[in-house]
């Protein structure tokens, strides 16, 4: 992937970026963050676990070695250590996600981060750190990096990025090869023309695999956590799993001729969407509830500690996650309509487009995998990622309200729901609970 462009576009993207990390030193230095007993803290007990002689299962084996090599480096304490690389990584990884976005070209960097601040699922994995604050990033520049490779448009930065995420974080490796090869597969299903492209990335993405069966690889202890006390409730389903997975490899065999997605049902679906858009924001939204409310029922009862069993309170907090998701669904309208006006490039949109269906139907297959497995907030985690790619079109839904275009110091009021979610990351005292 190509980051060509003006010193005034690189001058805000370094602005913007020393914002977030301004908010990140903020809520370190005068909220404590991190207050609560987090992935972070953990992170460093198990630094020292490691230090000990134990062999502990590391599901980001490069954050471990960097955060040990730090220490042998400075001689300083973890805790501190930790916090100074998440600040760091705070200011990384906003720049990369700026020019990410100026690679898509669907909407302005500035107001797209605007429209990511009111969700708390987007702080969250940004200020804590941890192997996710790396993976989340390298998950969206991958899937950009792979789209444009496939397409001829650069894109070589792909094959780094695969191979960093293969030791950064087993989960962000896995949804980085899930939705990648769903791009790679998006050409066949519109019957577009399959090069030697696509079947390169698919290889790669397999080939990645391999660090999993590594004798002495970075993850035999990991795997071995996973199977025993992760996997082994689904393990017992796995004869039902490989016979569905079989009929359905089948099923495609036998349907292939009609699996193709055909360009005109493209504009028919758009068009059916923009003339009922009360009944698709209905629709989109109850899909919205009863999602999470399947993943509220089968979280452990701790998540619900910190509001202190008030529903309101829980409510308050999530002020900035229900107006992201309502600008979403707002804002694919106007999505649709710019793919149809061609004020968006088809390239981008196909892109943003294919890799949210890929989130939601891996979304779907850990909603249902929680059901079996020891940890159950798989949906809310795969949240975190998808977000990023979200994010373009509820900045459209943003950017098309209509007392905002006519009135736009009220965007003023978008800061009290950036406190809010910041707030739901952090968990101040006072605020929320731990």
């Amino acid at each position: 992937m190509k980051f060509f462009f003006s010193r005034s576009v690189w001058i805000r993207a370094l602005w913007i970026a020393l914002s977030f990390t301004v908010c990140a030193i903020s809520v370190r230095v005068f909220w404590g963050y991190p207050r609560c007993q987090n992935d972070e803290l953990n992170w460093v007990g198990i630094a020292r676990n490691i230090d000990a002689g134990q062999d502990w299962p590391v599901s980001g084996p490069s954050f471990m070695f960097v955060l040990r090599g730090l220490k042998a480096l400075t001689e300083m304490h973890y805790v501190h250590l930790i916090s100074g690389l998440g600040v760091f990584s705070v200011f990384v990884g906003t720049l990369l996600i700026i020019l990410g976005y100026s690679r898509l070209r669907i909407t302005r960097p500035g107001i797209t981060l605007a429209a990511l601040a009111l969700s708390s699922y987007f702080w969250v994995p940004l200020l804590e750190a941890r192997p996710q604050q790396w993976g989340q990033i390298l998950v969206f520049i991958g899937a950009i990096s792979a789209w444009l490779w496939l397409h001829r448009k650069g894109g070589w930065l792909f094959f780094p990025v695969l191979a960093l995420i293969s030791i950064s974080h087993i989960l962000s490796h896995a949804i980085l090869v899930f939705v990648c090869t769903a791009l790679a597969l998006a050409d066949y299903f519109e019957n577009r023309p399959m090069t030697k492209r696509h079947a390169i990335l698919i290889a790669c993405n397999m080939l990645s695999l391999v660090v999993y069966l590594l004798p002495n690889g970075p993850y035999q202890t990991m795997l071995q956590d996973i199977e025993q006390t992760h996997l082994r409730r689904l393990l017992g389903a796995a004869p039902y799993l490989g016979a569905a997975a079989l009929v359905s490899i089948l099923a495609i065999m036998i349907l292939k001729p009609r699996l193709h997605w055909r360009a005109h049902w493209s504009r028919k679906t758009m068009e059916y969407a923009l003339t009922h858009q009360s009944i698709i924001c209905a629709g989109l939204l109850l899909v919205f509830f009863i999602a999470m409310s399947v993943q509220a029922s089968v979280l452990p009862a701790a998540s619900w500690l910190p509001y202190g069993g008030s529903i309101w309170t829980f409510f308050i907090f999530q002020t900035g996650n229900l107006v992201f998701a309502s600008l979403f669904v707002w804002g694919l309208f106007s999505f649709f309509r710019a793919i149809v006006t061609q004020e968006v490039e088809t390239s981008p949109a196909r892109m943003i487009t294919w890799s949210l269906l890929a989130f939601g139907l891996l979304g779907l297959i850990t909603l249902i995998a929680s059901f079996w497995m020891r940890d159950t907030n798989w949906l809310l985690r795969l949240i975190n990622y998808a977000i990023l790619f979200a994010a373009p079109i509820a900045t459209m839904g943003l950017a098309n309200i209509n007392l905002l275009k006519r009135t736009p110091w009220l965007y003023a009021l978008l800061v009290p729901l950036f406190v809010v979610s910041i707030c739901q990351a952090v968990r101040p005292d006072g605020y929320l609970g731990c």
